[in-house]
This record gives C-alpha cells, sequence and structure tokens, in this order.
C-alpha cells in the first residue's frame, strides 16, 4: 500500500489497549491489524467513525490512527480563535477562553475532592451539606433559617 495517509473507518477496538483496526472501503474492505492512535487522551471513536492514519511507506501494518477530523457532517461547535472546548458526546463539556481566562465546566455532576476558591461564589440554586460548616468570619443571611 503506497498510500501514506489514508482515510478510513473505525472496524473493530480494543479498549483495554487503545488500538483500533480500521477498514479500507476502497480496498475491498481490507482491515488493517490493530493499531494505536496517536493522541494524549483516552477517548475511543464509534465503529464506522472517519478516520485518518498516518501508515509507514513500507505498507499498511505499521502506522497510527489520528483522531477523527471536522466534517461538514460534524463541524466544530463552537468555531472560533482562542476556545479550547473538549465535548463528551453527551451534552457535557469543558470549555476555556483564553483571552477572558474563563473555564467552563457544563454536566450532570461534578465530583471534587477538595475545593479552595479564592474570590466570590454564586450558587444559583439548592446547596445540600452532609458536613459541618465552618464560618471564620461574618454570615449574612437575607431571608429566614429554618430547621
Amino acid at each position: 500500500m503506497s498510500d501514506t495517509i489514508r482515510a478510513v473507518f473505525i472496524s473493530a477496538i480494543n479498549y483495554e489497549e487503545g488500538t483500533a483496526q480500521v477498514v479500507y472501503k476502497d480496498r475491498d474492505d481490507e482491515v488493517s491489524p490493530y493499531l494505536p492512535f496517536w493522541s494524549n487522551e483516552y477517548n475511543m471513536p464509534d465503529i464506522d467513525t472517519l478516520v485518518y492514519v498516518v501508515h509507514l511507506q513500507n505498507g499498511s501494518t505499521k502506522g497510527m490512527i489520528l483522531i477523527p477530523p471536522f466534517t461538514n457532517e460534524h463541524p466544530p461547535v463552537e468555531g472560533k480563535k482562542g476556545i479550547w472546548r473538549k465535548d463528551f458526546g453527551d451534552g457535557s463539556y469543558l470549555r476555556y477562553d483564553y483571552e477572558t481566562l474563563h473555564l467552563d465546566i457544563v454536566t450532570h455532576s461534578v465530583k471534587i475532592q477538595q475545593l479552595e476558591i479564592e474570590g466570590d461564589l454564586t450558587v444559583g440554586g439548592e446547596v445540600d451539606i452532609t458536613g459541618n460548616v465552618h464560618i471564620k468570619g461574618h454570615l449574612t443571611v437575607d431571608g429566614g433559617i429554618s430547621g
């Protein structure tokens, strides 16, 4: 196979090893051996996802799978300079704005072992506390306190 970079489709995934097989639909559905992903994160694509494979020049048995590209069917959610965004496929995402230095974490639930906030905290909902509360300053209550 003389093509160094190929557009292919995921055909099988080895989740434990972080590798996948790809199918060359233009070559009678030839299937590659398991190839590693060229990525620094674990996020396996679905079967039949379009990806690119970079092959060594000696054939199709050695190479690396590149992450899925943006396409007309799957464009960037927020194509804008200065934005980093990681979507998780279920509506959850991380978004960082390099200009405003603002990080959004959008998801149903976040678990944090310990959190220290230097600045103001605004909560737009209910707060349930299952442990103790220690206040080292003044407590101002606008409204009533019920037990």
